[in-house]
């Protein structure tokens, strides 16, 4: 991978961030991530890794800094937010399935709104889709009738059915069942070695370790360390990252 200003799709710029309360959520923190890269970002709860993530795609306002993501400024003001989160899947804690669509229905329908690509294309790459993840028997399912496990695969399907240059993750395992998280592990898996560009909010070491390029840690608001997954876990030469290791790897 050439260091190319074109490879870098992610570019965090210096970005702070304060709640209304007084919460300083982000303090200067930079980052970059280049095509085809999967950076992983682990820490304690609280240390503003969700609030980072959320920034790329303007779920989240900044106080200060730039966040520049496959070339657009995403908190300028003219900024086409819609064409912008299109070209960005993100995958969330929770499904956020709509209960009354079923599986195939939760997948086409982005696609067939957003970029008004007719219906049997999109049909037939949501079928793709949802035998990709592992699901091509549960086209007729609505999630009440899917396991966590299931919705989450239904809800990274539905995100790739945008066809995104970037994907997302925040947390997308810690609402499920330990017996159902590596069935989503294994579809994100998938994707890494297929190329995609990938963010991933984590507290699943194990997929950090095989998974990631470069995992960042954080704590506090800010960035750390940041590290190939080797030496990122094995020789840690950062205090705060070795306590940090030292609770959450007994």
């Amino acid at each position: 991978m050439t260091d190319t200003q074109a490879d870098v799709l992610i570019d965090v710029r210096g970005v702070c961030k304060t709640f209304a309360n007084g919460v300083v959520a982000l303090q200067d923190v930079s980052l970059q991530v280049r095509r085809g890269e999967v950076v992983c970002i682990v820490g304690p709860s609280g240390s503003g890794k969700s609030t980072l993530l959320r920034t790329l795609n303007a779920l989240e306002t900044i106080s200060s800094g730039d966040v520049v993501v496959l070339g657009q400024s995403v908190h300028a003001a003219r900024v086409d937010l819609d064409r912008l989160r299109a070209r960005v899947g993100m995958v969330f804690q929770s499904f956020n399935l709509f209960p009354h669509k079923t599986a195939l229905e939760n997948l086409m329908l982005a696609p067939l709104v957003v970029s008004r690509t007719p219906a049997a294309e999109v049909r037939t790459r949501c079928e793709a889709l949802l035998a990709k993840v592992g699901l091509a028997d549960k086209h007729d399912a609505h999630p009440a009738q899917l396991s966590g496990g299931q919705q989450q695969r239904v809800a990274i399907a539905r995100a790739l059915a945008m066809q995104p240059d970037i994907m997302l993750f925040d947390e997308p395992t810690s609402a499920l069942d330990p017996e159902k998280v590596n069935e989503v592990l294994d579809v994100m898996k998938l994707l890494a070695g297929e190329g995609m560009t990938m963010c991933v909010v984590t507290h699943e070491m194990g997929f950090a370790r095989a998974v990631a390029d470069r995992v960042v840690f954080m704590e506090a608001g800010e960035i750390v360390h940041q590290a190939a997954p080797a030496s990122f876990f094995d020789a840690p030469d950062n205090e705060r990252l070795r306590g940090f290791l030292g609770q959450i790897l007994k």
